[in-house]
């Protein structure tokens, strides 16, 4: 039996896609037996989706997040399901953190139950939550009050909300759905080490700026340098401040800590001046203006290089990559080449698209992590 099986169906009717994806979740004409599902989908059926793998796997953890795009060596799809199944050489515990968008705190003793459970070499904690508004600093700073100490890796992805607006973004554990939770899943790798890996697309420019007037809860900027933020950022790239949007995605700010590059991307910019983010900038924060590398494969290149240095030999990969990127990949007709490259250097692997990515107790934008399991 194979230690990972990759199944994937692109569907808008989720009765026609399940019978799919259980189908490629088969041996010798019966199904396999998880230790841990990871999967994701689409919001419409997301909730019946997490209650059918429970169903089909009873002795199986079943983690999962709504994505606006999902790729596996099958392809790349909009609408479906997307499964990952391991079935041996980890150990797994989990649990979920409640009202992540007032209080995360109060449920963290969940945190720590399931980190007494398992052994702590070789262990990431996956964790997924749903995208309400400017909840992931707290749900950092929750789990690293508990586990920042243990050598217990955290990494993690906020859920897209996908092409139903009538539907939020949602996560679940165990075939129940949460829409204000962190679903997570601490994974021991018995067989050997997990790399985590992160890429950004992105290189510092020498402008530099410091926050001098910010409203951290907003994610709002008002100063740089004491001077409106869209004027210090325009005067920076030497353009106008009407044509800054445009030039937005191409030039996030950086974040320095402990000499590793932490994108922060601009989400909107407003008629006082001031420019709203995917993450927090603190008061007296000094940032840096991101220019984009080019070419984008070149990026992909040293990646793998990275990712094969860490582990060479990946038995399989869980790959998150930020809804930006994928927007970015998409209109500039990349996404097909971004997951060939993947394809051609990883075995088995699928990949999701969310509104952040969460590593080292840090949200960041405009990023992609890839989780390598030797």
């Amino acid at each position: 039996m194979k230690r990972c099986y990759v199944a994937q169906a692109e569907e808008k009717i989720g009765t026609k896609a399940y019978p799919q994806v259980l189908e490629q979740l088969k041996e010798n004409g019966g199904l396999i037996s998880p230790s841990l599902i990871i999967f994701s989908s689409d919001n419409a059926n997301f909730g019946w989706y997490s209650r059918m793998l429970s169903n089909s796997f009873p002795a199986a953890t079943v983690v999962g997040m709504t994505s606006n795009v999902m790729y596996s060596p099958q392809g790349v799809i909009r609408n479906g399901l997307s499964v990952m199944a391991i079935t041996d050489g980890i150990s797994v515990s989990s649990g979920v953190l409640f009202e992540v968008s007032r209080y995360p705190s109060r449920s963290a003793d969940s945190i720590s139950q399931a980190l007494e459970k398992i052994e702590q070499d070789n262990t990431i904690c996956l964790e997924f939550n749903a995208s309400v508004d400017s909840c992931e600093e707290i749900i950092m700073d929750t789990f690293h009050d508990v586990m920042g100490d243990s050598s217990v890796q955290l990494c993690g992805c906020t859920a897209a909300a996908a092409q139903n607006p009538d539907r939020p973004s949602a996560v679940s554990l165990n075939g129940i759905l949460y829409m204000d939770a962190c679903v997570f899943v601490m994974i021991h790798n018995e067989a050997g080490r997990i790399g985590i890996i992160k890429e950004n697309m992105f290189k510092m420019t020498g402008h530099f700026f410091v926050a001098t007037d910010v409203d951290c809860d907003a994610r709002r900027v008002y100063e740089f340098d004491h001077k409106t933020a869209t004027s210090a950022v325009a005067n920076a790239l030497k353009v106008p401040e009407d044509e800054l949007a445009v030039n937005s995605f191409f030039h996030p700010m950086g974040r320095l800590e402990k000499d590793d590059l932490g994108i922060i991307a601009v989400r909107e910019q407003s008629e006082d001046g001031s420019m709203r983010f995917f993450s927090r900038i603190y008061n007296q924060t000094r940032v840096v203006l991101l220019d984009p590398i080019d070419p984008v494969e070149d990026v992909w290149n040293d990646t793998t290089a990275r990712v094969h240095e860490l582990v060479p030999d990946p038995s399989f990969c869980f790959v998150i990559n930020c809804f930006l990127r994928t927007k970015y990949f998409v209109e500039n007709d990349k996404m097909g080449d971004y997951n060939r490259s993947l394809t051609s250097f990883y075995p088995d692997y699928i990949g999701v698209s969310g509104y952040g990515e969460q590593f080292d107790y840090r949200h960041l934008n405009q990023t992609m992590l890839i989780l390598a399991f030797e």
